[in-house]
């Protein structure tokens, strides 16, 4: 990494200069923004549905989660799956896994999510935390929450979406399971049902190299275009 950054990043530097001596400022953001828009690495993650895991809630079991490994990236939605169950509110946590249990503190916590009822997609959006790479657990819980949702039968899932995880469950009777040190059970479903998008940290060094022969093209159109006319 250090030499790829030694050889790209001062030709990087020189190509905004150029770019900047020869063009509105305005116009040099608007360019580099849209090629690096462009070499973004948004991953997408999911599996489908082929079982119920059953309760979710009250009064049966506290957190239901998905063990997953990350390769790095920033998160910015996660969404979990009901088939069936009692309006009521539930959340998503995400935390640190250390092979047997959540390990605190939590390194995103939702606002309460009111559930409807029945079959619904549990959504939850604008995320955008980012990860290093390791083992983490997603999951929902009714610890701490006020009318909580009651007998959910969460959508589960024989594959594990990519991320080489599973399904693991806690009743530690509306005991937040961050603040217990207690390992968490595993049951007959491999996975739940989960959809979940990461958009990469670092762009790759192909994806830099275009980058400068992009903003080496917008260069030569702005000589171009300032040109005296004979």
């Amino acid at each position: 990494m250090s030499r790829y950054c030694s050889v790209f990043l001062p030709n990087l530097t020189r190509s905004l200069l150029t770019v900047k001596s020869m063009m509105k400022p305005q116009y040099v953001v608007a360019a580099c923004l849209t090629l690096l828009t462009g070499i973004a690495n948004a991953q997408s993650f999911s599996n489908s549905r082929d079982s119920t895991i059953i309760y979710f809630g009250q009064p049966d079991t506290t957190s239901y989660g998905q063990v997953f490994n990350s390769a790095g990236g920033t998160l910015t939605d996660w969404s979990f799956f009901a088939d069936s169950g009692n309006a009521g509110n539930l959340g998503l946590v995400i935390s640190a896994w250390d092979g047997v249990k959540a390990v605190g503190p939590a390194l995103y916590q939702s606002s309460v999510f009111s559930y409807a009822g029945g079959a619904q997609s549990l959504s939850f959006n604008g995320i955008n935390k980012s990860f290093s790479a390791g083992s983490y657990i997603a999951y929902l819980t009714v610890a701490g929450v006020n009318g909580a949702a009651s007998n959910v039968g969460i959508a589960g899932s024989s594959t594990d979406g990519g991320m080489s995880g599973g399904f693991r469950f806690l009743n530690s009777d509306g005991v937040d399971p961050l603040t217990l040190d207690q390992s968490w059970s595993n049951w007959n479903v491999a996975n739940m049902q989960y959809s979940a998008n990461f958009v990469s940290a670092v762009p790759e060094p192909e994806s830099l190299a275009l980058m400068l022969a992009g903003l080496g093209l917008v260069g030569a159109v702005a000589r171009r275009r300032v040109r005296p006319q004979a």
